[in-house]
Formats: structure tokens, C-alpha cells, sequence
């Protein structure tokens, strides 16, 4: 873990002592949760994003994705043992 400061307004460190507390742990706790979660956070968006940006292969391109899976899944052999 690496040290380091930051600069908040003192009315945003009173509310940040305020719910540390009430969670019953450091101010320095509670801000990488929060860092943890939005970092976490960009990081889904930018999957999704990626995601909804990809196009089907051409040889997929007319294949109903719910019927494609139902189809696999009356194959699969784990499912039927």
C-alpha cells in the first residue's frame, strides 16, 4: 500500500469522519472502498461499452442467440446425465 494526500473542503471531511464512523471504520478505509467501487465501476462500464459496440461474426449474423443457446443446451451431455 502506498501513502499518500489529498485536499477536502472541511465540511466534506466532517461528513466523511461522520460515516466512517457510523461504519465503524478509518476515514482512510472508507475512501478506498469508495475509490475501490467507482474504479470497479468504470471498469463494468467500459466492458458493457465495449461489449455493445461488437458486431456478430458474418456467419452469425442471422442466428437468433435465445434458440442458438436452447439448441446447445438439448445437446449437452451434462445436462442430460
Amino acid at each position: 500500500m502506498q501513502r499518500t494526500q489529498i485536499y477536502i473542503e472541511t465540511d466534506m471531511l466532517d461528513d466523511l469522519r461522520q460515516i466512517a464512523r457510523q461504519m465503524n471504520i478509518s476515514v482512510s478505509e472508507f475512501i478506498r472502498r469508495t475509490v475501490r467501487r467507482e474504479i470497479h465501476r468504470h471498469k463494468k462500464d467500459s466492458l458493457i461499452d465495449y461489449i455493445d459496440r461488437m458486431e456478430p461474426l458474418e456467419s452469425f449474423a442471422d442466428v437468433d442467440p435465445e434458440t442458438y443457446v436452447r439448441d446447445l443446451r438439448s445437446r449437452s451431455r451434462l445436462l442430460h446425465e
